[in-house]
Formats: structure tokens, sequence, C-alpha cells
């Protein structure tokens, strides 16, 4: 079985990952101000791991800032 995605599909899940990254942006600096460093590490791990997952869905080449700053831009479902 082929998997087809369509273009309004890709750019779902690319607004997906996006939404992710932004609440885990947000996360990270809640435990950093409640004192939380070991949860503030792993939120950051998870944050990168989507990065990574959705630079590689992704055709133009982004840096990790680049990704943040599209991220934190206020569209999308949520």
């Amino acid at each position: 079985m082929t998997l087809l995605r369509t273009d309004a599909q890709i750019d779902e899940r690319q607004e997906d990952f996006l939404t992710l990254i932004n609440m885990l942006t947000y996360a990270e600096g809640v435990a950093e101000s409640l004192g939380a460093p070991s949860a503030s590490w792993y939120i950051d791990v998870a944050k990168q791991a989507l990065q990574s997952a959705l630079q590689s869905e992704m055709e133009m080449e982004f840096s990790t800032a680049d990704i943040v700053n599209l991220a934190s831009a206020r569209v999308g479902h949520c």
C-alpha cells in the first residue's frame, strides 16, 4: 500500500509539528522559571526531536532558530 499525502495534509502535519514545538518552547520556559532544570532539559530534548523530524520532512533547509520563529507565529488550529 502506498501512502500518498496531499499538499493540504502535508501542510497540516507541518503545522502540527510547529504547534507542538511552540508549546514545548513555552513549557521549557515555565520549567526553567519554576526551577526544574531536569524537566526543562527533557522538554528541550523532546523539542529538538520534533524539530529534527520536521526538518526531515521539509523541502527547504531551516535552522533551529528559523523553526522556532515559525513555530511562534500565531497560526494553526490551537
